[in-house]
């Protein structure tokens, strides 16, 4: 895995684009399957960044590890099922990514 660029424009647009968003923000984007979750203890913005730039070997180690997964219905109904949830969340067209506040 690559390192993450960590002084690039492209971050640094990210990050301003980075924020807190509800369970009832996500709404739409979990009805077109474009919500990927980021477990804790991993940088969103590293994830973020990463994708963006198209890192497939980062991007793959991350899914393959479980650290950076697509949600489907079960996880859908696991942790966005009630508007409760509070998340940090930064858009990369098509896929927001998100990551548990709690």
């Amino acid at each position: 895995m690559t390192e993450p660029q960590t002084d690039t424009p492209l971050r640094a647009e990210l990050e301003r684009t980075l924020g807190p968003v509800t369970t009832a923000d996500l709404r739409a984007h979990l009805a077109r399957d474009a919500v990927v979750m980021v477990r804790a203890g991993i940088s969103l913005l590293d994830c973020a960044l990463a994708l963006a730039l198209n890192d497939t070997s980062a991007v793959a180690q991350w899914l393959a590890e479980g650290t950076l997964a697509r949600v489907d219905a079960r996880t859908r109904e696991a942790h966005f099922a009630h508007d409760e949830g509070s998340w940090l969340a930064v858009i990369v067209q098509p896929f927001v990514l998100v990551q548990s506040l709690a």
